[in-house]
């Protein structure tokens, strides 16, 4: 898929396993929407945006999700900070108002609410330098 921005979203799905969880399915396709959103946001034009999911591979129970892009990355201690309710980080020169996700905190909220867990975290180059951000959702899997 491509955007406005020229990034392109590039999705993988891990394995074959049926990914079911419990929770609202809407509201947890509303934080991958917003995830992508954000990471589309941030990622240098012709970028790309990478969102995978799969089972864990360790034991099976929890489904991954992952966003990662290109982007500048997130300040080491702005990784909590940027869950908190009035945080707000936006590119410089992005117009007020064009950025209609629902907030990380809501996110996390919804996510918690299907008692699972939200982070961020920064990815690492071959030369320790910071490549972008990588968003991990893991949400217990409702195994049939």
């Amino acid at each position: 898929a491509d955007n406005r921005h020229g990034v392109r979203v590039e999705t993988t799905v891990n394995g074959s396993a049926d990914l079911s969880v419990r929770g609202s399915e809407n509201r947890i396709v509303q934080v991958i929407r917003n995830l992508v959103s954000n990471a589309i946001t941030f990622s240098p034009a012709g970028g790309s945006v990478r969102l995978t999911a799969g089972a864990d591979p360790l034991d099976g129970r929890e489904v991954i999700v992952t966003v990662e892009d290109d982007g500048p990355g997130i300040p080491e201690n702005k990784l909590e900070a940027i869950f908190d309710r009035f945080y707000s980080e936006r590119p410089s020169g992005e117009k007020f108002g064009t950025h209609s996700g629902l907030g990380l905190s809501i996110s996390r909220q919804i996510v918690e609410a299907s008692s699972g867990r939200l982070w961020a975290e920064n990815r690492i180059g071959a030369d320790g330098s910071v490549i972008g951000a990588r968003f991990v959702i893991r949400l217990p899997r409702v195994l049939g």
